[in-house]
């Protein structure tokens, strides 16, 4: 192999073998994504005038998922992508929502665990809770 065959005149021709082929979304598929986009925002909507009590922001929350999986799968081409980016990308969410998850129950048992908001909640009101005057 000589050195003149290495030389190409093509600077991206190092990048498009790294690549491989990309994937190329047709009309139809954009204007699927788009209505059922619109869809699920007004199902948002919707769903938002009705007191649900406390599933309010679990179905807001399941809803804004449905859009977010639908964008990432297919503006972002995690549909046409590889096992690995789709594990990196799903443990980084699945590690999220542990984070969330622990934070949301260390705040919901903070109360039940400080001694001296037990102690003094029997005397005080609940805006006195906290003594800013520092006694």
């Amino acid at each position: 192999m000589t050195s003149e065959s290495l030389v190409t005149t093509d600077p991206h021709a190092a990048q498009s073998v790294a690549h491989g082929a990309h994937h190329v979304c047709t009309q139809q598929l954009f204007a699927k994504i788009f209505a059922s986009l619109l869809v699920l925002t007004t199902l948002t909507v919707v769903a938002s005038r009705f007191d649900f009590g406390g599933f309010n922001m679990i179905i807001a929350m399941a809803i804004a998922a449905l859009k977010a999986s639908l964008v990432m799968s297919v503006f972002m081409h995690m549909r046409w992508d590889t096992a690995i980016n789709n594990i990196a990308f799903l443990s980084s969410l699945i590690f999220l929502a542990l984070l969330i998850l622990f934070t949301l129950a260390d705040f919901a048992t903070r109360g039940d665990t400080d001694p001296i908001l037990v102690q003094r909640s029997d005397k005080m009101m609940p805006a006195d809770y906290y003594d800013w005057s520092g006694h």
